[in-house]
């Protein structure tokens, strides 16, 4: 038995009795403006090393919140059957940000006023995200964005000490690009709906296509069009050897029937949305055989974390998801920041974070940033469709064959 200490309301500490599967402490903390001083803020267990968790632990997206922290709470398990951080025990403290902007700012606010908080992890919003970086890094606290990917979230003029260790859309292109040239296109059909985020990922990877695969075709359509067959048309009337969607499941799944219902035997290519029963279902097995969607990591498409995946259920009752995955490498990331300087201190642990050691690897491999602090090496992957299922077809990395 445990104690999970949380703060109400009105900032009175209540005290629930749970079940943990090795002694971890956890602090949870509303994101409450009416702390405002040293004097109010609650203290880290003495003798330990805090990370702080920023997630939306209530609203509509309290289950990825909760994802998340179990995530951290994973690593922290781990960390501390290995003897800790520098010989200290680990425990997380956890702020609700409820996903939205004031809620990351106070949020960050309450990490900021906690002792002995060595760094923190999460942001599932992007908004949110970007207030409680700016208040970290004004602050001097490492912190990881492991979960929001807009490239503005960072900066290392505006946020030096927060960094992104999830992929960003234009990263996204990058890959399906990558991809493509790794097949041998040479002749690009895009196609797209309507929404701002497709029309950004198409005139990226258009961008980064040139000149190799040339663009023979270009298709706005509306959203929730359901009739592909002129679109499909269309495209094929360019002669390519590689299509690229970049739009909803279902969309994706019924332009690449229609594809092959006219004859299509090139390659297909879809954006990150296509990773869904949706266009499995629309696009039937003729339709999604061999197509490839570019995608961030999960634990359900990644092979090398199947191990931990296991390990997770058992532990929380439920599956881990992305949120999940990217916070436990994020938390172990902060560790061996901490680790590399041999003590607490952020502003030399920040400055680790950007040079972590070849020896510390996450389930994709080395975690490196780039001078704008979003991840250099990022966590996209290949999926393709054999017999009727999603499975991994390449992870993008230079030992993958890549």
């Amino acid at each position: 038995m445990q104690l999970l200490t949380t703060l109400d309301g009105r900032g009175r500490t209540r005290r629930n009795r749970w079940l943990a599967p090795l002694a971890l402490t956890v602090l949870t903390l509303p994101a409450v403006a009416a702390c405002t001083s040293t004097d109010d803020a609650p203290a880290a267990p003495r003798g330990e090393i805090a990370f702080g968790v920023i997630a939306p632990l209530s609203g509509p997206d309290k289950a990825r919140g909760q994802d998340l922290v179990d995530g951290a709470r994973m690593a922290v398990d781990d960390l501390n059957v290995r003897g800790g951080i520098i010989g200290q025990h680990v425990s997380l403290v956890t702020v609700d940000d409820e996903c939205l902007d004031d809620g990351g700012k106070e949020a960050a606010k309450q990490l900021h006023l906690t002792e002995k908080v060595a760094g923190a992890l999460g942001g599932v919003c992007d908004g949110a995200a970007e207030a409680a970086a700016r208040v970290l890094g004004g602050n001097g606290l490492p912190f990881l964005i492991t979960s929001a990917n807009s490239p503005t979230l960072v900066s290392a003029e505006d946020t030096p000490t927060a960094y992104l260790t999830n992929g960003t859309p234009h990263q996204e292109a990058l890959a399906a690009v990558h991809w493509m040239a790794y097949q041998a296109a040479q002749r690009l059909a895009v196609i797209a709906d309507d929404n701002p985020q497709s029309a950004y990922l198409v005139n990226q990877v258009i961008s980064v296509a040139s000149p190799v695969p040339k663009v023979v075709s270009k298709q706005t359509l509306p959203a929730g069009q359901r009739d592909m067959a002129a679109a499909a048309a269309t495209a094929l009337a360019a002669d390519p050897d590689v299509v690229y969607w970049a739009g909803p499941a279902q969309e994706s799944g019924q332009l690449a029937a229609a594809l092959r219902k006219a004859g299509y035997k090139g390659k297909y290519i879809a954006s990150a949305a296509s990773e869904s029963p949706d266009f499995l279902s629309a696009a039937g097995r003729d339709g999604a055989e061999g197509a490839f969607v570019i995608t961030t990591a999960s634990p359900q498409n990644l092979p090398a974390a199947a191990a931990w995946t296991t390990r997770f259920t058992k532990t929380f009752g439920h599956p881990p998801g992305r949120d999940a995955l990217q916070a436990y490498d994020g938390l172990r990331a902060l560790g061996q920041a901490v680790t590399q300087t041999g003590k607490v201190d952020p502003a030399l642990n920040s400055a680790q974070l950007a040079q972590l050691e070849d020896g510390f690897t996450t389930f994709l491999g080395e975690l490196r940033f780039a001078p704008d602090h979003t991840v250099k090496y990022d966590n996209h992957v290949v999926l393709t469709v054999k017999g009727g299922a999603f499975t991994l077809a390449n992870t993008l990395r230079s030992d993958d064959g890549s």
